[in-house]
């Protein structure tokens, strides 16, 4: 048998961020539950962690108080932003979506999609969190990150 030169191993690829499409940006949310709210308020731009679920019709929902902020928000559908994103312990891997949208209360087909929810959002820790409202997405983006 005749011998076989011994080729290197290839180098890793380079490091890299990539634009994410959006279809991958659903399916990143659809294993998280903790991001965060954005808004600007009287005291300037506020973000706030929510726990949340994705359901259908691309809709995030979570619990809240009904004297808390994001309460008051829904109730005047508010023009919100939300974030979330994942890293590696080494940073070796890490993503981010982020989306832009109105926070309201649920109507009838919110109210259906999140009769569907085979697991409920579980709310941030706090007062009772007995509303639920939803983010509905009008933009989403997302990057990815592959460090070598």
């Amino acid at each position: 048998m005749p011998d076989v030169p011994h080729v290197p191993d290839e180098p890793p690829p380079p490091s890299y961020m990539r634009t994410l499409p959006a279809s991958e940006c659903y399916e990143l949310l659809a294993v998280a539950t903790v991001g965060r709210i954005g808004f600007v308020s009287a005291a300037g731009v506020q973000i706030l962690p929510v726990g949340f679920r994705l359901g259908d019709g691309h809709r995030l929902f979570m619990r809240t108080s009904p004297q808390g902020t994001l309460a008051r928000l829904a109730g005047t559908d508010a023009s919100v932003g939300f974030e979330v994103d994942y890293h590696a312990g080494d940073f070796g891997v890490a993503w981010s979506v982020l989306m832009n949208g109105t926070l309201s209360h649920l109507d009838a087909a919110a109210t259906e999609a999140y009769a569907k929810l085979r697991l409920k959002p579980v709310p941030w820790p706090g007062l009772a969190s007995s509303v639920i409202i939803q983010f509905v997405p009008e933009t989403i983006s997302g990057r990815g990150l592959l460090r070598h």
